[in-house]
């Protein structure tokens, strides 16, 4: 529910940094092998959210924007 508000433009920003927070630490919390392990880790290590987006984008950006890419998307 909350992301479909996101989605819809109907939050504000103090919804959407906490859609973001939510996300991180929930990442944080749990484990996982590949890539979630590796956002996992790197959701663990980060002591703030910014912290955690810079990381992941260091690190993983390329392949997040490739995953996310229309040309991967199911029809």
């Amino acid at each position: 529910m909350l992301e479909d508000l996101l989605e819809r433009g109907e939050g504000n920003r103090y919804l959407e940094r906490t859609y973001r927070l939510l996300g991180w630490r929930i990442l944080a919390a749990r484990g996982g092998t590949g890539l979630t392990g590796r956002m996992a880790g790197l959701a663990r290590e980060a002591d703030t959210l910014e912290e955690y987006e810079t990381a992941r984008d260091r690190d993983l950006g390329p392949v997040l924007d490739g995953l996310e890419s229309a040309e991967n998307r199911d029809p």
